[in-house]
């Protein structure tokens, strides 16, 4: 890429004088400042290829090179082992909590419930069984197992009511 801010740059475009950059700033060297307009040509001619050897040099370094502003996103997406390591480890940990959870809740269930509400309710809500389904099963009829499952929702209901709130 070219860089028009560049001594190179500068010094090519201005053809009256010659440009270097110090560390107090741009420089300029006019034809007044020579003592002959041969000697400005000379100097002129010299500057110029003295900048362009120079930023030559600096072009295969600067041509081949990727700007990595681009790609941070992509390298920062990259994740080290020990993150790998804490990523399954936590894992593990909030399914165990998870499981612990879910066993609290059963027996919190099953404490409400009698065993054939839970069994029920169980076949109803987990295995997504039809009242039609879990009659067949159970071999009674479909208004038994209505009014079993409706007893056994205002038992929940009635029990965890504060807790459902809370949510």
């Amino acid at each position: 890429m070219f860089d028009k801010k560049s001594e190179y740059a500068l010094n090519k475009h201005d053809q009256d004088s010659i440009i270097y950059i110090s560390v107090s700033g741009h420089i300029r060297l006019t034809r007044a400042d020579f003592s002959s307009e041969e000697e400005f040509l000379k100097w002129k001619a010299w500057s110029d290829a003295d900048y362009h050897q120079t930023e030559k040099e600096g072009r295969s370094f600067n041509d081949n090179r990727v700007a990595l502003d681009d790609y941070l996103d992509v390298v920062g997406a990259v994740r080290s082992a020990e993150d790998e390591f804490f990523s399954e480890f936590l894992k593990a940990d909030a399914q165990a909590e998870e499981k612990a959870l879910r066993e609290k809740r059963l027996a919190a269930l099953k404490a409400v419930l009698n065993a054939k509400q839970y069994r029920r309710v169980w076949l109803y809500l987990a295995e997504k069984k039809s009242i039609t389904e879990i009659a067949k099963l159970e071999g009674v009829t479909k208004a038994s197992i209505s009014l079993s499952l409706d007893g056994a929702m205002k038992k929940i209901s009635k029990k965890f009511a504060k807790a459902l709130k809370n949510t």
